[in-house]
């Protein structure tokens, strides 16, 4: 009987644990897919990525001070597609932390990037995700550049 309802006890965070990995991949599997479109330029993969309102905000630091240029995910994507496939190639150097509150989440992804198979720079992608229908899109992604 103890076993019982040791078992009854444990399913249910066995099942929150489940759940959490299993959003924290498909996460990591969005972001990964953005980069793969990226370097494929694939602009419907690309385009499925993001949600119909997603911003894309670039931080950069000037001699006058910190600035973020918003740039709209559809000249985004036409940038990418001006590109040829392997031009561009953007790296995960780790996985910061993925934190999830049921339909919102962020993830911190330190990141290299590469032109045309030259080192450019690196950064950190700050992303933040909402889930739309069953699988979780980029609503906004802020980046940093650093030589």
């Amino acid at each position: 009987m103890k076993k019982l309802l040791l078992f009854l006890f444990l399913c249910p965070l066995l099942a929150i644990g489940q759940q959490k990995t299993s959003d924290e991949d498909q996460i990591k599997a969005v972001i990964l897919k953005t980069f793969s479109a990226m370097k494929s330029v694939d602009s419907v993969a690309l385009k499925s990525c993001f949600t119909e309102k997603a911003v894309l905000q670039i931080s950069q630091i000037r001699p006058e001070g910190n600035i973020v240029r918003e740039v709209p995910i559809a000249n985004f994507v036409k940038n990418v597609m001006t590109r040829k496939a392997g031009d561009m190639d953007e790296r995960v150097l780790s996985w910061g932390p993925i934190l999830v509150d049921h339909e919102i989440a962020t993830a911190w992804v330190p990141y290299e990037f590469y032109l045309n198979g030259k080192f450019t720079h690196k950064g950190v992608d700050a992303f933040i995700l909402v889930k739309v229908g069953e699988e979780f899109k980029i609503q906004t992604l802020l980046y940093n550049m650093q030589k």
